[in-house]
């Protein structure tokens, strides 16, 4: 018996070594000798599952849990395959046993967040984040969704205080900073720190496309026919910035129009999934108003989709863009609307972004210099189920 533990304790070494070929001799070899070892099932189903073999790491778990019902863990793991399987109703369960077994357990309790709140089980997932915090108050992602959640349910001072709370324990946290400073209006930025935005998108690159077509994202559409009408568009002949490319939606429309086609984003996990379309001669992770300045007159178009939401004060991008752009120079970008657009010229909002006055944006390019500038108000997308509004503004330097 104390040489089948020391094989496993091995095994699950090099499981997590990454050496998994290795792990898996030793894990097969205890279940020939011992066919119902609970501990080879359970981590030889990990393995299944890191493998991507799903059905099979299911059943290994499920024989586990049958020699061993009492395993927290196992039921846990078996929650993430269910889920994984598009089983949400097995899942469910699976975390249950979980949290009735180990109550403490933040994990379980985080996962069955995650699972009510894709189940549209708000209150259920409230409780299961708030657990998370009872068990664990230095559990970063469940502040966050936590938060996101009340924003979603129009709680947004209670947002502020779950927010509020999160910077107690983590006084430097970006996400943390932001958001408090987007529920409560207390320490609001001129615009939101490059962490925070890299750490959110780099978060959100995984299911960036998919959500942005459920919520009928339409800035890059809307963005590339307003420039269509404006400049020469589609013949191949314009050096083009897509400032904030993110996943590189508007790279797919503007190939077409572009003799080089640059690409710059904060996130590394945006980058990612916009190099695998194949559609930018370059793509660089860099803060976009020193990446543009860094550039001078190096383009003829800065094409800046829902970017600039991200930015209160535009004038520094407004001076940056002046200066990457050739004399006839374009640029044109979409921005949300502010929902009282007269009383100041930008205000942050409870979901992290800020609107931007109709005056402001205009004003804002004339004073960098732009000339025959354009508005026009759009919708963006959705937002809890409501149309978000915005501008869309494009303006022309000097020849």
């Amino acid at each position: 018996m104390n040489q089948d533990k020391s094989s496993i304790q091995r095994a699950i070494e090099l499981h997590k070594a990454g050496r998994l070929a290795e792990a898996e001799t030793i894990y097969l070899g205890l279940l020939r000798v011992r066919p119902n070892d609970a501990d080879a099932l359970h981590f030889l189903g990990l393995l299944r599952m890191h493998q991507g073999r799903r059905p099979a790491a299911i059943e290994l778990m499920q024989r586990s849990l049958k020699f061993v019902p009492k395993n927290a863990h196992a039921w846990n793991n078996l929650g993430n395959l269910l889920q994984a399987e598009q089983d949400e109703d097995g899942a469910e369960q699976a975390y249950i046993r979980a949290t009735n077994l180990a109550p403490k357990m933040a994990e379980a309790w985080f996962n069955l967040g995650i699972l009510f709140r894709r189940k549209r089980k708000p209150e259920e997932a409230l409780r299961s984040f708030r657990a998370v915090l009872d068990s664990n108050p230095r559990f970063s992602g469940a502040y966050e969704s936590l938060g996101l959640l009340l924003y979603r349910m129009g709680r947004n001072d209670h947002a502020a205080d779950v927010y509020r709370k999160w910077l107690e324990v983590e006084p430097d946290h970006p996400v943390a900073r932001h958001m408090y400073a987007a529920t409560s209006g207390q320490s609001v930025p001129a615009r939101a720190d490059d962490r925070y935005v890299a750490k959110v998108f780099d978060g959100f690159a995984s299911s960036f496309d998919e959500s942005l077509k459920n919520l009928d994202y339409a800035a890059p559409q809307l963005l590339s026919a307003a420039l269509a009408e404006r400049i020469d568009f589609g013949h191949g002949n314009l050096d083009v910035l897509d400032a904030g490319c993110g996943t590189g939606l508007c790279g797919l429309l503007l190939r077409s129009s572009a003799k080089t086609l640059v690409g710059v984003d904060l996130s590394a996990g945006m980058l990612a999934k916009a190099r695998a379309r194949k559609v930018y001669d370059e793509l660089v992770e860099a803060e976009l108003c020193a990446h543009m300045r860094s550039r001078p007159a190096a383009f003829d178009l800065v094409n800046c989709a829902d970017t600039l939401c991200y930015f209160g004060d535009l004038g520094e991008a407004a001076n940056a863009a002046q200066c990457c752009l050739r004399p006839g120079g374009h640029i044109g970008f979409t921005v949300e609307a502010a929902a009282t657009d007269a009383a100041e010229p930008f205000k942050i909002q409870a979901h992290g972004r800020y609107g931007h006055s109709a005056p402001y944006v205009m004003s804002v390019l004339q004073d960098a210099g732009f000339q025959d500038v354009q508005r026009e108000s759009v919708v963006l997308r959705k937002e809890r189920g409501e149309d978000v509004s915005g501008h869309l503004v494009i303006g022309r330097l000097p020849a």
